[in-house]
């Protein structure tokens, strides 16, 4: 049984335990000698680790996606924590998933359930044949229940998909009861399905990674084809429906830049890009947020987050504000510039 979690990882601790093998790669010191450089994981984080001195025999033994028990001591390098191994073996007895491999916080059955009770709205028969060929399918409900949103982003865990697709859905919803000339019914099938070739683009059972589907066509391009084959196979569906829908997947990164094929040529593209983008942005501050108050950082600011570029506000309810405040001394104008202080510096 696991005993010691990535995120209670602090500088001097011995470690005695096991992690999966995210990520393996072989450097050479400027002495000229081999080491391994790793990143070890459990459901709880992703932490750097290497072996100085690192033997042929062991280059050889230690595996991507293995589960390894590691004998290490816990340095900080970078201001975060890294392992320094001594040894290593892999672990040859049964490991408890759920140690390793982190799951949405929110129960699958009912966020699928919540999820069909959208889709119970759309009345259109066309759409509605399409939605149930599609979600009545048992292995695409399984896949779809399961799989990640991402590798490391957003939603980047089991059942993060379905998470992911539901917070659109409802975002969706709440936007086209502002804009009464919205196709609701066609805006609820786009983001339900705007991600669905997401259950081909990753594989999920040790590490999250991208499938051969992922590296060789993605699952923008996957699902618009998944959609245009379901439909191509109900007798009268509207062409021009078909290819609203496929566009509005095709679209939903909203540039090329982030891997849009098509920019957003319709109100519901619109509305689905934004949805999609604010939904992911929000759980990045949120996973940004957790991780610091994990790894037991104070004060009312993230440390600077590697994709955003910024560090994130924790919120007015923090302790930390609410124990500055006792301060007489303390200085709380967030924004008061300091001495030698750089307007454009982050």
């Amino acid at each position: 049984m696991k005993r010691l979690f990535v995120a209670n990882l602090k500088e001097g601790i011995k470690v005695e335990d096991v992690f999966l093998v995210i990520s393996k790669s072989v450097a050479t010191t400027r002495a000229g000698l081999p080491y391994l450089k790793l990143k070890l994981a459990d459901r709880t984080g992703e932490v750097d680790a290497v072996k100085w001195d690192a033997s042929e025999s062991e280059i050889s033994k230690m595996r991507e996606d293995d589960y390894v028990l590691v004998h290490a001591m816990v340095r900080t390098y970078n201001d975060s924590p890294q392992l320094t191994i001594d040894s290593f073996t892999k672990y040859g007895e049964d490991v408890d998933p759920a140690d390793f491999i982190r799951s949405s916080p929110h129960d699958p059955e009912k966020m699928m359930a919540e999820f069909l009770s959208y889709i119970d709205q759309v009345s259109d028969p066309h759409l509605r044949q399409l939605m149930d060929g599609i979600f009545a399918d048992e292995d695409i409900a399984r896949k779809f229940r399961q799989a990640p949103a991402a590798t490391r982003i957003h939603h980047a865990y089991v059942s993060g998909l379905l998470e992911h697709s539901l917070n659109v859905v409802k975002i969706c919803i709440a936007i086209a009861d502002l804009y009464p000339k919205v196709d609701k019914e066609l805006l609820i099938a786009g983001a339900a399905l705007h991600d669905i070739g997401k259950m081909e683009e990753f594989v999920w059972s040790g590490a999250i990674k991208y499938s051969d589907v992922g590296h060789f066509v993605g699952h923008i391009v996957s699902g618009a084809m998944l959609v245009k084959e379901v439909a191509d196979g109900i007798d009268g569906f509207d062409p021009m429906m078909s290819l609203a829908l496929q566009h509005m997947i095709l679209s939903h990164h909203g540039t090329h830049e982030f891997g849009s094929p098509k920019l957003p040529k319709s109100i519901e593209a619109v509305i689905l890009h934004k949805a999609d983008d604010l939904d992911a942005q929000i759980s990045i501050f949120e996973r940004a947020i957790a991780e610091s108050d994990e790894n037991g950082e104070d004060g009312l600011f993230t440390k600077r987050h590697f994709l955003l570029q910024r560090p994130i506000f924790k919120g007015l309810s923090r302790k930390t504000l609410d124990s500055e405040s006792d301060n007489d001394d303390a200085d709380l104008d967030l924004f008061a510039v300091e001495p030698e202080f750089d307007p454009f510096a982050d």
